[in-house]
């Protein structure tokens, strides 16, 4: 588990003493906070909070273990900041869902193009929303829906989506190449319904990348939804892609990165 960051939940609902306020402090919803602290507490075989109908009430076990959490943050957030005093690259750490496939390209060189440097990670959804709270990713274009709690998170975009090879459609019996499930559980599972919906007979085969899949296609083993920037690609009946842009909360933000800059060149990019 990330000790620290359930350090600061347990800092933050000793401070709130109330759960629903010390989520609202941190910008997530209340239940991963509560499994939060219940995890911290299992690791550490104490009880860290009494809860009943009166309120939420600090452990003589936690307030005696307090002092040492808010130590081990100061000493975070220390560490973080000579970090950042000795950084001198520009760099943005961009991290890209796999599923948007196609247009990998056209979206890292749209941010390339605004002269900084981009270092690019393609993984799950659910990988990258870890290294954005960890501080390892600047922006993620991340699949929806899924959690994005601790984040700042775009509105849904919708990209449109042509089957391959082309002539396939939606009643085709041959299975679908899809990413895997662990890479965003939510959105998996609501394109299988999508497609069920739009008629599709077969299975579907979770590859892990888009060149397996690519791969797969062309041997005609299977049929892919490819993602498209321009709506006039699309065919009529393949599920639309939904993703999301997220950033760290500000308080988290890099001050050598213009977010907003960086957010509407992706957006514009995923529009095209």
């Amino acid at each position: 588990m990330d000790l620290l960051r359930h350090l600061h939940f347990f800092a933050a609902v000793a401070d709130a003493r109330h759960f629903g306020d010390a989520a609202r402090d941190l910008g997530m919803t209340q239940p991963p906070l509560s499994q939060g602290i219940q995890r911290l507490e299992m690791r550490l075989g104490i009880r860290l909070f009494d809860r009943d109908a009166r309120g939420v009430r600090i452990t003589p076990a936690g307030q005696s273990l307090l002092p040492h959490a808010r130590e081990l943050l100061r000493l975070e957030g220390e560490f973080d900041d000579l970090a950042a005093g000795l950084a001198v690259s520009t760099q943005i750490r961009l991290g890209l869902a796999g599923d948007i496939d196609d247009l990998i390209d056209g979206v890292v060189g749209a941010l390339a193009s605004t002269g900084h440097e981009t270092a690019p990670t393609v993984a799950g959804s659910v990988e990258l929303v870890d290294l954005l709270r960890d501080g390892a990713l600047d922006v993620a274009v991340l699949r929806h829906p899924g959690i994005v709690d601790g984040l700042e998170a775009g509105p849904v975009l919708v990209v449109h989506t042509r089957w391959e090879p082309s002539g396939a459609d939606a009643k085709s019996s041959l299975p679908v190449a899809v990413p895997p499930r662990h890479h965003q559980p939510p959105a998996h599972d609501q394109l299988i319904d999508a497609l069920r919906r739009a008629g599709h007979r077969g299975s579907v085969v979770e590859a892990h990348d888009i060149a397996q899949r690519r791969a797969m296609t062309a041997a005609r083993n299977t049929v892919r939804l490819a993602p498209v920037a321009a709506a006039a690609s699309a065919d009529v009946d393949a599920p639309p892609l939904r993703l999301r842009i997220a950033t760290p909360l500000p308080k988290n933000q890099r001050s050598d990165i213009d977010y907003p800059v960086a957010v509407a060149v992706l957006t514009a990019a995923l529009a095209r």
